[in-house]
């Protein structure tokens, strides 16, 4: 496996990441009780091969479902250094709420703390504002990386370049450590986005390369031929 400086986060972040929206149970936050053994246990055998390859970056949210209460049943299970836990959770109006919804994932994921907690899907103006304002849910994950909850803190989107490139130079509570968002060779409208974070040494995380980036597991003819040799 290659790694990578994961920017000021110093993290060796593996080139490929384990993500969890794809084998979870369900999109709705059902209780464990209702898992299937056949689905926890392809679960399970996913994250153990994953880190037998080396990829040790394991990559969740609250908002996918049974994801991270299935992963508490396996990830205390592996030596906790030897691991870069991510979840993303929104952001929220009310901070004290996004607060909670952070401590309500730890116990799901039965860990101590976060490696990498993304404010999650901040497409708009709006959610934008909700985590940068003063005392917003930017500054509540900076509290709780004072209390050792939480490593670093990011952000994940789908929106804009424009909001994007505000969302980078934003300098309150520090800024983000990192960013998820969009960028392939099909899709390169993004690049000046990652120049921006590159500047600032931010991280840089692509969202579903394989999949979004051309289904690069099932490349069409015509990718193929653009991609030769």
């Amino acid at each position: 496996m290659h790694y990578r400086r994961f920017g000021r986060t110093e993290l060796r972040m593996p080139v490929f990441s384990c993500g969890g929206m794809r084998y979870q149970y369900k999109w709705q936050d059902v209780p464990l009780a209702e898992v299937p053994p056949e689905n926890q246990t392809n679960l399970e055998a996913t994250i153990r091969r994953s880190v037998e390859l080396g990829i040790n970056h394991i990559e969740t949210a609250r908002g996918y479902g049974s994801s991270e209460r299935q992963l508490g049943l396996v990830l205390p299970t592996f030596p906790r250094d030897e691991l870069i836990v991510q979840t993303k959770i929104a952001p929220h109006s009310d901070p004290s709420q996004f607060r909670r919804e952070i401590e309500e994932s730890l116990e799901r994921l039965q860990l101590e703390y976060i490696d990498l907690l993304g404010l999650h899907g901040v497409n708009t103006y709006e959610l934008l504002w909700q985590s940068i304002r003063p005392g917003g849910c930017l500054a509540v994950a900076r509290e709780m990386q004072r209390e050792g909850k939480v490593r670093h803190v990011g952000l994940s989107t789908h929106g804009s370049l424009e909001l994007i490139l505000a969302a980078i130079e934003n300098e309150a509570n520090g800024g983000f450590d990192y960013i998820n968002l969009h960028w392939y060779y099909i899709f390169q409208r993004n690049w000046p986005a990652i120049e921006a974070a590159r500047a600032r040494d931010m991280g840089v995380f692509i969202i579903s390369p394989a999949d979004k980036g051309g289904m690069l597991y099932r490349p069409s003819e015509k990718l193929c031929e653009l991609c030769h040799p």
